[in-house]
């Protein structure tokens, strides 16, 4: 799978969150980091060029600060002229089809304002509703949104998990199962293994083969509730 970050941020340089992210998934293989602001010109995007950039990616992913309950001007700029019509459902009807987009957005205000009743009185969900019409304007999966709340006042071991989960949003083909995640976590760990010396390796051994068995019991438990659930519906 081939995943493309398309990031827009007013303050790229400068921003801690953005380079932390960068930093997660620079080693990762067929994961393109593009930051927009320099594919631009004049506040103008290639649109033939960049059409084709996505044809080749079978995950899109938007990857902003939220700005004023939406994102901000460069990324709406980007859309505006790459996702024509014509592009997403007509002219080149499948070049977008099967593939799937997702949100990453960060948060200077906490999780828990952004729900009915909260001080912002909307659901994430509901403030990225354009682009869930995006993709099914071009026939593509729509992800569960990946966010980002208060980077700033995590502390050392929420930052850890953070790039965990970041990476698998990026290349686990199914993120949002823990079952595809415990797979995804143990391919991963044993990359990682090769570049150990041997005692840190019979170590990550160790740990492996305890994840791995707790995998094969979660599938035979699975297995067991499927086969509950076909009886009962006999």
């Amino acid at each position: 799978m081939k995943t493309l970050v398309l990031v827009s941020h007013p303050e790229y340089d400068n921003s801690m969150t953005e380079a932390f992210l960068k930093q997660c998934q620079s080693d990762i293989e067929n994961v393109d980091w593009v930051v927009l602001d320099n594919i631009q010109t004049d506040f103008t995007f290639d649109k033939e060029q960049e059409q084709q950039r996505l044809a080749q990616y079978d995950r899109i992913l938007f990857q902003f600060p939220m700005y004023w309950y939406s994102a901000p001007a460069l990324m709406k700029k980007y859309e505006d002229d790459v996702f024509t019509k014509n592009f997403i459902a007509f002219e080149q009807e499948g070049v977008l089809k099967g593939k799937e987009m997702g949100i990453i957005t960060t948060l200077g205000d906490p999780i828990k304002d952004y729900q009915v009743g909260g001080r912002e009185g909307f659901s994430i969900s509901e403030l990225l509703k354009p682009y869930q019409a995006i993709a099914q304007g071009g026939q593509m999966k729509f992800l569960k949104p990946f966010v980002i709340s208060q980077f700033a006042y995590m502390t050392d071991a929420q930052k850890q998990k953070l790039l965990i989960d970041y990476r698998s949003y990026l290349t686990n083909d199914n993120f949002d199962s823990f079952a595809s995640f415990q797979k995804w976590y143990i391919k991963q760990l044993t990359v990682l293994k090769a570049s150990l010396d041997d005692d840190k390796q019979n170590r990550m051994d160790i740990l492996i083969d305890y994840l791995q068995s707790n995998y094969d019991q979660l599938d035979e438990l699975k297995w067991e509730i499927d086969l509950i659930k076909k009886e009962d519906d006999e």
